[in-house]
């Protein structure tokens, strides 16, 4: 298998092993997830929300010391209260972790979070109710908070010089933390370089085998958010940094049980992880001294920022990102373009401007 297909295989494992521990008449509705053709990484999502929900029903919701796996829809959804309901979602406003000393530390819970576990309830009932096995659908009574959009980080020239430079900068580094660097700085130069250059998203980076990339081309095949297969193009920069990862110091990060067909290694010799990638950008994020939170991310916002201000082409941009409709593009990259909102304020200048006086002619005789 592919990485693609095995991590398809994984969290269908990870989603299957939740609903094991849920009452087995859940199995219905994921069942229905995977008929709505619903990403095997959503229904991992619901999963772990839907398995939230009952860990509040066994412990605070009416059912504590109940064996709830036997009991039907209409036996847990049907007994609940609208203050049942409020009640679990007062229960995650905010939630707690443990510091360095074992104390307990609490934090107000994010907007999306709670609406992302609200969404989930509500389309839970929402099934059970159209296909008749409970007979209120008392979740669609609770609103879903309203969340704003979290503002978007983009890098100019100079911050992107900066971070590439700290990369391949070895000065004043112990001799073995300079050998770790040069292990892996080329490699760590090429992921930032196609981030940047291309616009892919992180979980589309790590997939790349080497098959996938074909030099004369310039093209990368990538597997898209959704699963679709799709083709980006690169430039001569982004080409260089691929060929000199690849050249020299892809096998310097080969060794026993590797990953051959991965693209980007880790120094353990298997497939790059996402958490690795996004730790290596906020590693030298720190070290270029960048006062933004930078993630992998940020890179894909600020393709698509950059890309839009120098074409002005919203539908080049949505493309290029494959963004299922435009309009997520519109909303995301053309209301925060300063260029062409300037350019907008010159257009009506003529408009605005007094007609210059006319100066009286002189009859030249």
């Amino acid at each position: 298998m592919d990485y693609q297909d095995e991590l398809h295989v994984k969290l269908l494992e990870q989603t299957n092993e939740i609903i094991s521990t849920l009452p087995s008449f859940v199995k219905k509705y994921f069942y229905h997830l995977r008929d709505q053709n619903k990403s095997p990484r959503t229904s991992l999502g619901y999963a772990y929300d839907i398995q939230h929900f009952f860990r509040f029903l066994e412990s605070s919701g009416g059912f504590n010391g109940q064996n709830i796996k036997t009991c039907t829809a209409a036996d847990i959804l049907d007994k609940l209260t609208i203050d049942d309901i409020q009640e679990y979602v007062s229960s995650f406003e905010f939630y707690t972790t443990l510091d360095k000393n074992n104390k307990e530390i609490k934090h107000l819970s994010s907007e999306a979070s709670k609406a992302r576990r609200i969404c989930a309830v509500r389309s839970f009932y929402k099934y059970y109710f159209k296909i008749g096995e409970i007979s209120n659908d008392l979740a669609s009574k609770i609103d879903v908070p309203e969340v704003k959009d979290k503002k978007i980080i983009t890098m100019n020239k100079n911050e992107i010089d900066r971070l590439l430079a700290v990369i391949k900068n070895t000065e004043g580094l112990s001799p073995s933390d300079k050998a770790k660097r040069e292990r892996v700085m080329l490699r760590d130069y090429a992921i930032i370089m196609l981030f940047l250059g291309t616009g892919i998203r992180v979980s589309e980076l790590v997939g790349i085998d080497i098959k996938d990339i074909d030099f004369y081309d310039a093209s990368i095949t990538v597997t898209r958010k959704g699963g679709d297969e799709d083709y980006v193009f690169f430039n001569d920069s982004v080409e260089k940094a691929l060929d000199d990862y690849e050249q020299h110091s892809r096998d310097l990060l080969l060794g026993p049980g590797s990953d051959e067909q991965a693209f980007f290694l880790s120094t353990h010799h298997k497939r790059i992880t996402v958490r690795s990638v996004e730790l290596l950008v906020k590693k030298y994020a720190a070290l270029a001294g960048l006062n933004i939170d930078l993630h992998p991310h940020s890179f894909r916002k600020t393709y698509g920022t950059h890309l839009y201000e120098e074409t002005g082409d919203i539908y080049l941009v949505a493309d290029a990102l494959h963004h299922s409709s435009v309009d997520t593009t519109r909303k995301h990259y053309a209301s925060i373009s300063k260029e062409h909102k300037r350019m907008a304020a010159k257009a009506t200048d003529n408009l605005l401007s007094p007609e210059p006086e006319e100066k009286p002619k002189i009859n030249k005789k």
